[in-house]
């Protein structure tokens, strides 16, 4: 049975560090649900990037049970992740997946959401250089590209996605499968090389 991942989206998702999360997810092999957040997006079950790209979803924020996913992963965005901590159904998502230790992401301006839902508290992270100015947590790692803190995974920004997606793959299917997609994508290449 397949990992099943929520990447929940906010009308102003940053769109490069949305797609680069699910193509290596699905490459893997998780299955990733994609979630409506704002109610506009949820009428239509399209969601508009910051730069107007308009994906569509396979549900509603409201419809989604907690019981049903092993992992979320917020993609950024100033607009999106504003959208992220507006929903109270997010914030639902998010409380009940730290409970149980599950692998929780979030990358760019996206860790504010997890401050502001009282998942972000004293773990190590990173985000958007300046983000962390709203974030009262003072084990920011500022020169990383992604930080892992026991089940929080968080990163820096759309030049960072495609190594925020491996590490969540890795925590989620395991090494042998990641480093299998990466070089299948020319990326281990590039890490052997000293490129992250």
């Amino acid at each position: 049975m397949s990992v099943r991942v929520l990447i929940p989206l906010g009308k102003g998702f940053e769109e490069v560090e949305a797609i680069s999360v699910i193509d290596v997810l699905r490459r893997v092999g998780c299955e990733v649900v994609l979630a409506a957040v704002d109610e506009e997006s949820q009428k239509a079950l399209v969601v508009e990037s910051q730069s107007g790209l308009k994906v569509s979803v396979n549900v509603k924020i409201t419809e989604v049970l907690a019981s049903s996913i092993d992992s979320i992963v917020l993609p950024g965005g100033w607009e999106g992740t504003q959208n992220l901590i507006k929903s109270k159904e997010v914030g639902a998502l998010l409380a009940d997946l730290h409970k149980r230790g599950r692998v929780i992401g979030a990358i760019c301006a996206a860790p504010l959401a997890l401050f502001k839902h009282n998942i972000l508290i004293n773990q190590n992270f990173t985000c958007y250089p300046s983000i962390e100015e709203n974030i009262a947590n003072q084990n920011y790692i500022p020169h990383q590209a992604v930080v892992k803190d026991g089940n929080l995974i968080t990163s820096r920004g759309p030049a960072t996605a495609l190594c925020f997606g491996f590490a969540l793959a890795k925590e989620l299917v395991g090494e042998a499968k990641t480093r299998e997609v990466q070089r299948g994508m020319l990326a281990y290449e590039f890490s052997k090389n000293g490129i992250e």
